[in-house]
Parts: structure tokens; C-alpha cells; sequence
């Protein structure tokens, strides 16, 4: 037969599991508002009252010896928290392209219409005004010459303020990049030692077990709050690249970056940003592919220069070895595909069609970064500068003056310069000196008749410039000396021209918000899903303290149940007539 105090026995742990639930409803409850915290249930279990574990045991097989809790466990969903991280990679990767373009779009939005109030429209119709004013032979032509090439400045000064202040978003975007990669790396610090103490609590609560020789803990159990600060380290981690997760049977988590190992045990990588020529600098990321852990790691740092080693130096003083993540694998896929540090690689390279092709080793060719972003602008810039400076010097290019001996030579003389590196022609850009020092050198190169006649066909070639499409694009020649030139698709007026990019941009900023905006909506859904399955409800939990505390109580009343039965049996058998 069963044991008389069996009953009293499993009513105990019934009772003491009821408090237990009612402290964890407790412990939700005053964490409500703490970011983070994924609520905690306890797992209860039945428990079979299997022979030998009593001395007095029952005749049938499926009684039982009530229930035990069997750990305190989280609430939550795998899948749920990879598709808020996936998602959440997708929308800082967007945002922080729209961010920017937004911002290279308030740059654009002066030529429409700058802080004078002046349009790049008028400051050009004003150049062509004053070519036409000069063209006009009259008693005041040295002074409208002047006129002439003091308009030319300011349309040189309005493009090198427009790349000047292209140049300022890149800087903030690069300064924004390394305040990142910086927290990226306090990130997989922090794993790092989370990592260890997680380890470690598995062994203090005794949440581990052997199989065959391998020891792994109970997952579902342990440190649940040390788990807590992990999450939330890897849904921050998310927002800056694609990254993966996985948790071994140590109860630590591996974790990969970029499709990089960055995280193992105690052991960590860390990241830095270079710029590499030519000039403008061009944004990279190097990681380490081996891990330290905190006692090694020692320093952070980088050699910026082309052609020479990158290295992180640890503690040990051995430089560790590197992987460029800002590029493609071997299937053609972006180790970075996601992110803020994704975004802020296409909008800080991104040239376009402008941008390079390359050849991988396998003969494979590729374009180095096509997306629009600064560069791209950038570029349209300098297409501008380099078309119309091209075809305005072009129209004095051929012109033959007599020397001082009466020797012919080909006049030098230009309108615009722009040094000769075509992706610094907009920062370059300048009214040559020769025009600054003769202003009526546009109507007599050759100065030949001392300005006693004026040459209208210079000037009216120069209008023609002004007022006729032009080809826009970069003249270059690929490794083996071939044309290599890249065009702007259309063939526009210089007025013309500058509207196109304005619209391009304006449509580039559009799709960017239309995308944001689409997946803005599909995070909040799946956070709202995983926010019903991990956060706390006060409802939910107000309607368990419920629960449990009638569990409590009726546990209570059948002690007491129990206990009068036992007393009958102790105090009341055999005597006759009670």
C-alpha cells in the first residue's frame, strides 16, 4: 500500500511549485518595463511514482507522485527572432541610404535655388546674358568682358560649392560608419564575455548533463537574464549587417558576421574601416578572421595606404590576419548584403554607371559598386565641369597667334580648368588664369588687333555651347588601352543637364522612401508578433496570479484535508463510537 503521508508529501511540492509560479508571475510582472526582458514561465511536469523510489509504492502502474518544476524557462520564438533581425538589417541598410540621399537631395535643391535666392538656371542665363552683352561692339567692352568673366566665377563658385557641400555628406557619413564599426566592435566584446559567464552559470546551477562523454546543458534553462542581455546585443548587431546565430551545446552562442566567424566562446574578432586611393577616398571594411579574447586584444588599427598591409595588432604584438567584407565571395554575393554599414558603403562608393569594372580571377568581370550614391553625383558634377570646360577651351584650341619673333604657335588660351583627374574635376574647377588677367581675350586670341574690332564668333561658338546638347560622361581607356569612355545616356543642354539630375535624384529618393516605408511595415508586424510571444501582458499575467493562487489555495485546503483524514486514522481508530 501507498505511504499515509504520500498525499501530504506531493500537496508539499505542489505547494512549493505554487509559490515558485507566483514569484516568477511576480518577477514578469515588475519587469514590464524593463527593455529587453523576455517573460518566464515555469515548466512543470508530472511525476511518475516509479517503484523503489518509496518505500511503500501503490499497485497501479500510472499513479503518480504529483508534479515538480522542472526549470524557469523564456518565452520565445527562433523564427520570429530571425525575421525581426532580417528585417530590421533590411530597414537600417534603406534608411540610411534615404537619410543621406535626402540629404544630397537638399544639396541639389540649391541649384534650383541657392541661399541668394539665385537658381543654377539663372546664373547660367546670366553668363550667356553677358557673352551676349560683350558680343556687342560699344565703348564699354572692357567692362562688360569683366562682366562676362565675373559671371563664369559664379558659376564656378556655384559647382564647388555643390561638391563642397557633397564632400560634407561624406564626411558625416564616414564619421557615422566608424562610430558604428566602433560600437560593432564593443558588441562582439561584450558577446565575448557573455559568452563566459553564461558558460559558467551553467555549471553553478548544476544545468548540465553528459551524453556518451559530451556534456551539454539544458538550453531551455540557465541564466536566463545573462540570455536576455545576449538577445539584445544580437538584435542591435542586426542593424548594422547580416549576421547568423547559433547556439551550442555550452549554452554559448556562436555567431557570424558578414558571413565571418566574429564570435566563439570567450573569443571575439573586431572590425576597421580604410580608405584606400584614389582620391575621393573609397570606404572598406576589414575584420579579423582570427578571435582573441579580451586579455589579447590589445589595439585597433589600420594603414590606410594602397598597396600596403593591413593589420590588427592584438596584445601579443602578432597582427592578425584580415578579410575584406566589403566586397563580394566567390558566388558573387556581398559578404555585407545588409545593414547600416551596407548602406553606408553604397551611398559613400556608389558611382553608378560611372563606377569601374573589374576582372576576379576567375576572368569574371564586375562592376566595383553601381549603386547611385554620393560619387555618383559627385560625378555628374564633374561630367558638367569637364563637357563645358572641353568644348569651350575646344573653341580656342586651334587658334594660331604670332610670337614675339612672329612665329606661329597655337595659342594656349583657355576659358575653364579643371586639373586632370576627372572625379576631382567639380572640386577643381576654375576660370583659367590667362581669362582672369585679359577678360577680352574671348574676342581676340590672337591678339592681333588690340581689341580694335571685336570677334563674334568666338563668342557666339561659346553660346552655342550654353545653348546646344552636350555629351556628358568620363573619357577613359581600360587596361589594355581600349576606349573604355562611360556617357550619360542622354545628350542635354548644360541647363538641361542639371534639371536631369535633379529629377534623378528626386526619383531615387522616392523609391528609397517607397522601399523604407514597405519594409518599416513589414518589421512592425513580425516585432508585433514577437512582442506577443515574449513581452509581458499584464493582463496575461494578472489572470496567472489568478490561477495560481487558487492553485495555492486549494493546495492549502487539501493539506489541511489530509491532515483531518490523518488524524481520524491516528487518533480515531478503534474507538467505538466516534
Amino acid at each position: 500500500m501507498a505511504s499515509s503521508f504520500l498525499g501530504l508529501y506531493v500537496q508539499r511540492e505542489a505547494l512549493l511549485i505554487s509559490q515558485k509560479a507566483l514569484d516568477i508571475t511576480g518577477n514578469n510582472i515588475s519587469n514590464i518595463n524593463t527593455e529587453g526582458y523576455t517573460r518566464q514561465r515555469v515548466d512543470i511536469c508530472s511525476v511518475a511514482n516509479v517503484k523503489g523510489t518509496l518505500g511503500y509504492n501503490t499497485s497501479i502502474t500510472l499513479a503518480g507522485k504529483g508534479s515538480e518544476a522542472v526549470g524557469v524557462a523564456q518565452i520565445r520564438d527562433r523564427l520570429l527572432d530571425t525575421k525581426v533581425r532580417n528585417y530590421s538589417g533590411d530597414l537600417c541598410d534603406v534608411g540610411t541610404k534615404m537619410s543621406t540621399l535626402a540629404d544630397v537631395e537638399d544639396v541639389f535643391d540649391a541649384i534650383e535655388t541657392d541661399e541668394l535666392g539665385a537658381s543654377f538656371a539663372s546664373i547660367v542665363n546670366q553668363f550667356k546674358e553677358s557673352l551676349q552683352g560683350f558680343s556687342v561692339d560699344n565703348a564699354d567692352r572692357a567692362e562688360m568682358a569683366n562682366i562676362a568673366m565675373n559671371n563664369a566665377e559664379s558659376l564656378v563658385q556655384a559647382i564647388v560649392n555643390y561638391d563642397s557641400k557633397l564632400t560634407d555628406i561624406s564626411q558625416q557619413v564616414l564619421g557615422d560608419t566608424q562610430a558604428t564599426v566602433n560600437r560593432t566592435n564593443a558588441i562582439l566584446a561584450e558577446m565575448g564575455s557573455l559568452n563566459k559567464q553564461i558558460k559558467d552559470a551553467y555549471i553553478s546551477m548544476g544545468y548540465i548533463e553528459s551524453d556518451e562523454g559530451n556534456y551539454h546543458v539544458m538550453n531551455d534553462y540557465g541564466p536566463l537574464e545573462l540570455k536576455d542581455q545576449f538577445h539584445s546585443l544580437l538584435d542591435e548587431l542586426s542593424q548594422y549587417g547580416n549576421m547568423h546565430v547559433k547556439e551550442e551545446n555550452d549554452g554559448t552562442f556562436t555567431v557570424e558576421f558578414a558571413n565571418q566567424l566574429v564570435v566563439s566562446n570567450d573569443k571575439y574578432a573586431q572590425m576597421a574601416t580604410t580608405k584606400e586611393n584614389p582620391a575621393p577616398t573609397e570606404l572598406a571594411y576589414e575584420i579579423t578572421s582570427t578571435l582573441y579574447n579580451k586579455d589579447e586584444w590589445f589595439d585597433l588599427s589600420t594603414k590606410n595606404n594602397t598597396g600596403s598591409d593591413k593589420q590588427l595588432l592584438v596584445r601579443s604584438g602578432l597582427a592578425g590576419a584580415t578579410v575584406n567584407i566589403s566586397g563580394k565571395d566567390g558566388n558573387g554575393e556581398y559578404l555585407l548584403d545588409t545593414g547600416s554599414l551596407r548602406g553606408s558603403l553604397d551611398v559613400y562608393n556608389g558611382r553608378g554607371i560611372f563606377a569601374e569594372t573589374v576582372v576576379d580571377a576567375k576572368g569574371n568581370t564586375d562592376i566595383t559598386n553601381p549603386y547611385q550614391g554620393i560619387e555618383y553625383y559627385r560625378d555628374m558634377l564633374n561630367s558638367f565641369v569637364k563637357t563645358v570646360s572641353d568644348e569651350m577651351n575646344g573653341i580656342f584650341s586651334s587658334v594660331v597667334r604670332k610670337d614675339d619673333q612672329g612665329n606661329d604657335v597655337v595659342s594656349s588660351f583657355k576659358i575653364f580648368e579643371y586639373g586632370d583627374d576627372f572625379r576631382t574635376a567639380a572640386q577643381k574647377f576654375r576660370v583659367a588664369k590667362d581669362w582672369e588677367d585679359y577678360p577680352e581675350l574671348i574676342s581676340n586670341p590672337t591678339k592681333s588687333n588690340q581689341f580694335a574690332e571685336l570677334d563674334n564668333g568666338y563668342i557666339q561658338k561659346m553660346l552655342g555651347v550654353l545653348g546646344s546638347p552636350q555629351k556628358y560622361g568620363d573619357t577613359r581607356v581600360d587596361a589594355n588601352g581600349a576606349d573604355a569612355s562611360v556617357y550619360v545616356p542622354q545628350e542635354l543642354t548644360p541647363e538641361k543637364f542639371v534639371a536631369h539630375i535633379c529629377e534623378n535624384l528626386g526619383t531615387q529618393v522616392e523609391y528609397e522612401t517607397g522601399v523604407y516605408n514597405a519594409t518599416d511595415i513589414m518589421l512592425t508586424s513580425v516585432e508585433t508578433s514577437r512582442s506577443e510571444v515574449m513581452d509581458v501582458s499584464m493582463d496575461e499575467e494578472g489572470i496567472n496570479m489568478m490561477n495560481y493562487q487558487k492553485w495555492y489555495n486549494a493546495i492549502s485546503r487539501m493539506i489541511t484535508t489530509l491532515d483531518d483524514a490523518l488524524d481520524k486514522l491516528i487518533n480515531g481508530t478503534g474507538r467505538v463510537g466516534l
